[in-house]
């Protein structure tokens, strides 16, 4: 795998998982970019750590959302 096409499945990767989180939970664009970005598991993705990018996106989705709510807790 080239570079670019690493970089471009990752960029499909977070688009898809941020669609999940609009479409699962009700959010805005702006707000699941938001969540997302913002979230531990993300840069885990991006890292290609424990190979998190080869999970569905909407189980990713949750993951995430299930993040964000802990640390509404806090």
């Amino acid at each position: 795998m080239t570079e670019e096409s690493k970089l471009a499945f990752q960029a499909n990767k977070s688009a898809n998982i941020i669609k999940n989180l609009c479409d699962l939970y009700g959010l805005s664009l702006q707000e699941a970019t938001d969540i997302y970005y913002q979230s531990d598991t993300s840069e885990l993705i991006e890292e290609g750590i424990a190979d998190l990018h080869c999970r569905s996106d909407k189980y990713l989705a949750s993951i995430i959302w299930e993040e964000h709510k802990e640390l509404q807790k806090e």
